[in-house]
C-alpha cells in the first residue's frame, strides 16, 4: 500500500558547518524543506548539567502543567507558551505571559549559570538565515517576548498529533504586522532524551489538507497517521536543535515509555514579510 500525503524532506548539518554563507531557512519557508536537524549546537555535558538543575528540588515550584487533565497528554513547563492549552484554549493572558518573561532571566541563570542560550539560538538562526539578524520577538511596547520555555514530558505522556496555527490567539495582537503570519516554525533543543519513546514524528499530512483523519473526540487519529501517511521520525540526541515547518505539517511526540523524562527547550519562529529578519519566541 502506498502511503498518503506530501513528501517530507529532512536536511541534516553539523553546527560547525553552519557559517552564515548559506540560506538554510528560505527553502523551508518556501515549502521545499520540511525539517532541519542541526547537530552539536550545545555541548552534551552542558545539557546534562542543565537537565540536572531543571529537575533539582529548588526548581520544583517553577514547573506548571498547562495541559493538566489531558489524559496521557500532560506536559510540564517552566515559562509560558503563546499556544492554546487544555487549561486555557485561548492561550495565556498578556499579564501571565509577561510574568514569565520577567522570570526568565532568573530561571535561565539557575539552569545554565553564566551561559546564555539566547545568544546561542540567535547566532544559530542568523547563521541558518544567511547572516540576517535573528533575535527574540518584541511586543509593540518594545519589551521582549519569552525567547523559549522548558518542557518535560514524563513517562506515560505524549504530545498528540497537531499542527501549529496560533496566530488567531489574542496575545498575537501584540506582534508587529511586519511579521509573516503565514509562517510558523517550531524549534527546540533536546536537553535530555527519554531512553524509550519521546520521539518527534512529522507527517506528510498538512493542516490545510481537506478531510484529515479525525476521531469522534476531534483529535487526529494517530493510528491512521502511523499506518497510512508518509512520516519521518527525527533522530535527535542531546545538544541537537531541530527546526521544522510546524505550521504546515501535522506532527506529534510519541509516548515516553521510560522512567527518564524527555526535557527540551524551545519555541517558535517566523520572519518579516521581506525576509530580512527572523524572530523567535515561546
Amino acid at each position: 500500500m502506498s502511503l498518503k500525503g506530501h513528501p517530507i524532506t529532512l536536511s541534516e548539518i553539523n553546527r560547525a558547518n553552519v557559517d552564515g554563507n548559506t540560506d538554510h531557512l528560505s527553502p523551508m519557508l518556501d515549502g521545499d524543506t520540511s525539517i532541519l536537524l542541526i547537530r552539536d549546537v550545545f555541548p552534551i555535558q552542558q545539557m546534562e548539567r542543565a537537565s540536572k538543575r531543571l529537575r533539582a528540588p529548588a526548581m520544583k515550584s517553577t514547573w506548571t502543567s498547562p495541559n493538566k487533565g489531558m489524559v496521557g497528554g500532560e506536559i510540564k513547563t517552566v515559562g509560558a507558551a503563546a499556544t492554546p492549552t487544555f487549561t486555557s484554549f485561548g492561550g495565556p493572558s498578556l499579564s501571565e505571559y509577561q510574568k514569565s518573561v520577567q522570570d526568565n532571566d532568573h530561571h535561565t541563570s539557575a539552569i545554565f549559570e553564566d551561559c546564555s542560550p539566547t545568544s546561542v539560538v540567535s547566532q544559530l538562526f542568523s547563521d541558518l538565515f544567511h547572516g540576517r539578524p535573528a533575535a527574540p520577538a518584541t511586543f509593540d511596547s518594545g519589551d521582549s517576548w519569552l525567547p523559549y520555555n522548558y518542557r518535560s514530558l514524563d513517562t506515560g505522556h505524549q504530545i498528540y498529533p497537531h499542527h501549529d496555527n496560533h496566530y488567531r490567539l489574542k496575545i498575537y495582537e501584540h506582534l508587529a504586522d511586519a511579521y509573516d503570519r503565514n509562517v510558523i516554525l517550531s524549534w527546540f533543543t533536546l536537553l535530555q532524551p527519554a531512553t524509550s519513546g519521546g520521539c518527534l514524528i512529522v507527517y506528510g499530512l498538512l493542516g490545510s489538507d481537506p478531510n484529515p483523519p479525525m476521531l469522534p473526540t476531534r483529535f487526529l487519529d494517530t493510528d491512521v497517521l502511523e499506518n497510512e501517511y508518509i512520516r519521518c521520525t527525527v533522530p535527535m540526541k542531546a545538544g541537537d536543535v531541530v527546526v521544522f515547518n510546524s505550521g504546515a505539517h501535522v506532527h506529534r511526540v510519541s509516548e515516553v515509555t521510560s522512567a527518564q523524562s524527555r526535557l527540551t527547550m524551545g519555541g517558535f519562529a517566523t520572519v518579516d514579510q521581506a525576509r530580512r529578519t527572523l524572530i523567535f519566541w515561546s
